[in-house]
């Protein structure tokens, strides 16, 4: 932006900012009147950061965009200066009550549209119209109907719909993490995480494919966001990738994947993981712990097909004069590490995410002062607020929309058609429920950034699963593992879209580079409710063990035959055997499976070691 534009979305935003801070920390303030006031920055903020369609050449603001900011904050304000006096009036609406109700549906929606695209504000639309009309339809999707008037209250006078529990989350957990990447990057964090990335994995074959898995993954844990992820870290490790000899699709593909890791790498993960804890009614740090086992198979996965690739390729690390020294980097910027050990601390030792987070961010802009380069002057503080401001807006937005989802459903209890229908179509078969369920996360994907993809099957088909065997946690998880994955997944796939602009390869080759890297990620989610233990649900050390070694077996068995390599290069008889050693350990169910699939790949295995040593011994003699 130009001028007096750009002055005023940065107030706007440095104002989004300061108000999280301000709410979570010393402010009091009563649930409706925050959350009418956090709606307004955040919509405000909208209509001037997006233009009303993409592509237009002139991304100022225009006089519309400004009336509907100003929309906006009087939806917010009215209800801040309204709402005793509509308690007083026993929840009676007035005619203003609806009007304001209305024009607030509208701009959430709008706003919606410009920030996430058309589908997840056509999906809230459409519900909306259900809660009207469905009073009309047939069973068992017919209900008693719901009165314009009345749907209206639900929305936006009370703490339900737009304001419900998901909004609150947006106002907390989620405003708070997003500021605090926000100040980590300020004073140079990522640069740091990705040096780090160097010393720890440079040397090794491949090296610079796996600083980015390295890198990604632990600039993710504080991100959040996996397009940022890339644009950040990717500036750096897909051109040293390419420079080794990786072809730019699989470069990009290496980075997409690393970076959408990181919304399920902990502490800090993806958006969707306060939600987890809010819809499964326990704690962050139960889904921080629980997400530790599947983010470390997630990585080990891409690593093991990096590492195949390179030495099939003959690429070897990079020198040791391209290496920064891990003591070194410590020694001269390891300050800057120390907000994330201290969240970490925090949040294992029982506190809770709001003041982790807060205690984070005074650690950050405090010891940012240590050393001259990392040090956050008035300037580049306002600057992390400003980022962090905007930053906040699209998820803030998406709660928002997929609070008017969430309302309806309460409203007429649609979810239990959608548990009804999952039940009948799946035949009581709880694996073609998760492939039912998988198949409409996908779809949804195709659509909807990941937070709605995980908030719209979660209220509508996670109960479901539920309802058919599946642990809590772990239904919850193999959805949120579904919304993740939309980063990669054709059409969309926003991480390899932004890779390809760094690569300098077509997004749709990205794409399906990642999709098939990736194919053991998605077969994670399907082991997650067959062995919930890897979740630390209702685990046992020897439980844990047996699937870990299930897992990692039916891992390796894919990458081996897809990369095509074991101990050397393997033709498509061994290719084909080791698919279906992967299918016994990963896609089929119970302990004897898994045996069965053990023991082929170590027989397999064997022969193909001693097939690999005998070829060599040959070249050995005719050389």
């Amino acid at each position: 932006m130009r001028g007096v534009h750009a002055w005023v979305a940065a107030g706007l935003a440095i104002a989004t900012a300061t108000f999280i801070l301000a709410i979570n920390s010393f402010l009091l303030m009563d649930l409706m009147r925050r959350s009418a006031l956090f709606m307004s920055l955040v919509l405000a903020l909208t209509f001037l950061l997006f233009p009303y369609r993409k592509g237009v050449k002139d991304r100022q603001p225009n006089p519309v965009d400004y009336l509907l900011a100003v929309a906006s904050m009087a939806c917010g304000l009215y209800i801040f200066v309204t709402y005793d006096a509509f308690v007083a009036r026993n929840l009676q609406m007035t005619a203003a009550d609806l009007a304001f109700g209305v024009l607030a549906l509208f701009l959430v929606l709008e706003g919606g549209r410009r920030c996430l695209g058309i589908w997840l504000p056509a999906l809230a639309l459409l519900f909306l119209l259900y809660a009207i009309y469905g009073q009309w339809l047939p069973a068992p999707l017919g209900h008693f109907g719901v009165r314009p008037e009345r749907l209206v209250m639900r929305m936006y006078l009370v703490s339900e719909g737009m304001f419900g529990s998901i909004f609150q989350i947006a106002q907390t957990y989620i405003g708070l993490f997003v500021i605090f990447g926000a100040f980590l990057v300020a004073t140079g964090t990522t640069e740091i995480l990705t040096q780090v990335g160097l010393s720890v994995s440079g040397r090794f074959a491949g090296g610079p494919a796996k600083v980015a898995v390295v890198a990604s993954g632990l600039t993710g844990m504080i991100s959040g966001t996996a397009a940022a992820n890339v644009a950040t870290t990717g500036t750096l490790t897909i051109p040293m990738m390419k420079k080794v000899g990786f072809k730019p699709e699989f470069a990009g593909a290496v980075e997409s994947l690393a970076s959408t890791g990181g919304l399920i790498m902990p502490p800090i993960m993806g958006a969707a993981a306060f939600l987890i804890a809010e819809f499964v009614n326990i704690s962050y740090v139960d889904v921080m712990i629980g997400a530790i086992i599947p983010a470390l198979l997630y990585y080990g996965s891409l690593i093991g097909v990096i590492h195949c690739r390179a030495v099939k390729l003959g690429i070897r690390g990079m020198s040791r004069e391209e290496i920064p020294r891990f003591g070194r980097v410590l020694r001269v910027n390891g300050h800057l590490l120390v907000p994330i050990v201290l969240l970490v601390y925090l949040l294992i030792d029982g506190y809770t995410p709001t003041f982790a987070a807060m205690y984070g961010i005074v650690a950050t802009v405090l010891l940012s002062y240590l050393r001259k380069a990392s040090r956050l002057t008035p300037r580049r503080f306002l600057g992390a607020l400003m980022q962090g401001g905007a930053a906040a807006v699209s998820v803030s937005v998406a709660c928002l929309v997929a609070g008017i989802i969430v309302g309806v459903i309460s409203i007429t209890g649609v979810a239990e058609v959608f548990t009804s229908y999952i039940e009948q179509w799946s035949n009581g078969s709880l694996t073609t429920a998760l492939f039912l369920t998988g198949i409409a996360a996908l779809l949804l994907s195709c659509a909807l950034p990941a937070t709605a993809v995980y908030i719209v099957v979660a209220v509508t088909i996670a109960p479901a699963l539920i309802a058919m065997g599946a642990a809590p946690l772990a239904a919850h998880f193999f959805v949120f593992w579904f919304g993740v994955l939309s980063n990669i997944t054709p059409p969309v796939a926003i991480a390899c879209f932004t890779a390809a602009g760094i690569a300098g390869a077509s997004p749709g080759s990205i794409a399906w580079n990642a999709m098939r890297m990736a194919l053991p990620a998605f077969l994670i989610a399907f082991v997650l409710i067959h062995y919930p233990d890897l979740l630390f649900v209702d685990w046992s050390p020897w439980t844990l063990l047996r699937t870990l070694l299930f897992t990692a077996v039916g891992i390796t068995a894919y990458i081996t035959a897809t990369e095509g390599y074991f101990f050397g290069t393997i033709g498509w008889t061994e290719r084909v055997l080791f698919l279906g050693v992967m299918i016994l350990c990963l896609a089929m169910p119970g302990a004897q499976s898994g045996w069965i699939g053990l023991g082929a790949f170590a027989l397999l295995g064997t022969f193909v070691y001693w097939k690999s040593i005998r070829r060599a011994a040959v070249r050995s003699e005719v050389a």
